[in-house]
C-alpha cells in the first residue's frame, strides 16, 4: 500500500518536472526571425552592411545533370562489358550489365550519381553468386565510367573502364 502510494506521487512529479521542461520551448516563427538584422561597421569606411532580407533570392550555383541514357562498352576485371542504361531520372539511373566471363553473366542494376562531384554507385539488383556493388567517376562529359567493382561474395575488387558509344 505504501508503495502504491509512492509510485503515484513518483509518477505526478515526474509529469510537473515535465510540464515544466517542455513549456519553455517555443517555436520560432519567421516574422521573428526576419526581425533580427545583422550589421557590422568597418572603422575604416564608416559604412553598415547587413545580411539579406528573409524572402530575398540568393544567388545559387546550379549544376547541370548529364544524361546517362545509352551504350558504354569496355572492360570489367579485363573482361569485355557492355553496360546499357536504360532509364534515367535526375541523379538516379538504371540498365543492364552483361560481361563476358567464360559463361555471360547478364545482371539489372541500379545507381545514383552526384552531378556535383560526378561520383556514382550502383548495385546489380537479381541476386546471384556474383552479385556486387559498383563505385566510380563518370568524366566530365558523361562519355566514360570508370571505378571498381566490388562483389559480395569474396574480396576481390575489380576494377572497370566504359565508354559510351
Amino acid at each position: 500500500m505504501i508503495q502504491h502510494i509512492f509510485l503515484k506521487k513518483l509518477f505526478t512529479v515526474m509529469i510537473i518536472l515535465a510540464v515544466f521542461a517542455f513549456a519553455g520551448c517555443e517555436k520560432k516563427t519567421e516574422q521573428q526571425q526576419s526581425e533580427v538584422k545583422t550589421e557590422s561597421t568597418s572603422p575604416d569606411t564608416m559604412s553598415t552592411v547587413s545580411e539579406p532580407e528573409v524572402g530575398e533570392p540568393i544567388a545559387t550555383q546550379t549544376v547541370a545533370i548529364p544524361d546517362l541514357k545509352g551504350t558504354y562498352t569496355g572492360t570489367l576485371h579485363n573482361r569485355p562489358t557492355t553496360l546499357k542504361i536504360t532509364e534515367q531520372a535526375d541523379s538516379s539511373f538504371s540498365g543492364e550489365i552483361t560481361i563476358n566471363y567464360r559463361d555471360v553473366m547478364k545482371q539489372n542494376v541500379k545507381g545514383t550519381f552526384s552531378p556535383s562531384t560526378m561520383k556514382f554507385s550502383m548495385s546489380d539488383q537479381i541476386h546471384s553468386r556474383y552479385m556486387g556493388k559498383y563505385k566510380g567517376k563518370i568524366s566530365t562529359d558523361g562519355k566514360n565510367l570508370s571505378g571498381t567493382f566490388f562483389p559480395d561474395y569474396d574480396k576481390l575488387e575489380a576494377p572497370f573502364n566504359l565508354k559510351k558509344k
